[in-house]
């Protein structure tokens, strides 16, 4: 599954993008007698849809000289100069346990056929 999206090119064009959520991640968090707290985290790349390469972020040269004529500490990093839109990492907080709920309790089941927990019981 994806999306297909225009989307501005560095050079101020047009082109078809081809979206794909990549690197789907839960944090699931609860102690004790606390509430919990379930986010998802995904990123987003960017392909061309017609050409199928994939479209990333531009980068400026790096290591300008200073007025000494050395490199300057300050510009030996390249600087980003163009992102594509809509490319990143987003994340979302999840109303109820159910998408990932059998993840959990999978892992909760791995756990005790480890040596590590052997003889733990669920509480």
């Amino acid at each position: 599954m994806a999306l297909k999206k225009t989307f501005e090119n560095q050079d101020g064009g047009t082109s078809n993008g081809y979206y794909r959520v990549r690197e789907v991640n839960t944090d699931y968090e609860k102690d004790k007698n606390e509430a919990m707290s379930l986010v998802a985290s995904f990123t987003v790349e960017l392909y061309d849809y017609d050409t199928g390469k994939r479209v990333t972020d531009e980068y400026k040269p790096s290591g300008e000289e200073s007025e000494t004529g050395r490199p300057n500490p300050k510009e030996r990093e390249p600087s980003l100069s163009w992102v594509p839109e809509g490319v990143g990492v987003y994340s979302l907080t999840l109303a109820d346990m159910e998408p990932v709920q059998t993840l959990i309790i999978k892992a909760y089941e791995h756990l005790k056929t480890l040596a590590d927990f052997n003889g733990a019981t669920d509480c």
